[in-house]
């Protein structure tokens, strides 16, 4: 199966083909200019592998929630070339990512991924992965960050440990299991993440193409 994985949701483009068994990738290294060189970049990637867009079985993207911009872009690209060639298109959660990434390292089951919205807001995901895979327990929230709260039950995640600690009150994460390195995404961990846990349908689907971002898809 060819595959293209496309991440612009942080603040650099990631790019990853799979032909087959052999696996392409493309990262930009210059922050924040994704919406100027995606299309650019995936012709690129795609012209170095022989192939044309129509070669293509199935497109993967980050759908966030995440940057407004980053997200829309890679949406958007994602929608205009599902439509045109009739093809599948399938956003994947970053917390879900966030979530998955991190079981593989720990298998950790009970999963809590803390992302950074905007201001002093997060998006919260919690994650039972081994009774509801990769689905959040609740609807994805978004809350300040003096409304987050920690148990000793779950492992948390987060991509903003650093201004989440220096907003903290001192010991409020004491004794509670955290992985103190931030998580950040790209294409291959969504590659591994489509390709073990997504049900791909023949066609364009539009309701699967959606961005999350605050005040879309999530509930506030």
């Amino acid at each position: 199966m060819n595959i293209l994985a496309i991440d612009s949701s942080g603040s650099l483009l990631s790019l990853t083909l799979k032909l087959d068994d052999k696996i392409s990738n493309f990262s930009d290294q210059q922050q924040s200019r994704a919406s100027q060189i995606i299309l650019s970049s995936i012709d690129i990637l795609l012209s170095k592998s022989k192939i044309e867009v129509n070669d293509l079985d199935v497109i993967v993207f980050n759908k966030g929630p995440a940057s407004f911009t980053g997200t829309r872009v890679a949406a958007s690209v994602c929608q205009a070339i599902g439509y045109s060639c009739n093809m599948p298109v399938v956003g994947i959660s970053s917390l879900s990512l966030m979530a998955y990434s991190y079981y593989q390292k720990s298998k950790h089951s009970k999963i809590t991924c803390i992302k950074k919205a905007y201001s002093d807001k997060y998006y919260l995901g919690d994650f039972d992965i081994d009774n509801n895979q990769y689905e959040t327990i609740n609807p994805i929230s978004l809350c300040d960050v003096d409304q987050l709260s920690f148990n000793k039950t779950n492992h948390y995640v987060s991509d903003s440990w650093e201004k989440i600690l220096s907003s903290l009150e001192e010991n409020k994460l004491k004794d509670v299991n955290y992985f103190d390195e931030e998580s950040p995404l790209n294409s291959e961990t969504l590659l591994r993440y489509a390709e073990n846990h997504c049900k791909f349908d023949n066609s364009f689907d539009l309701k699967k193409t959606f961005p999350d971002y605050a005040n879309h898809v999530i509930e506030v």
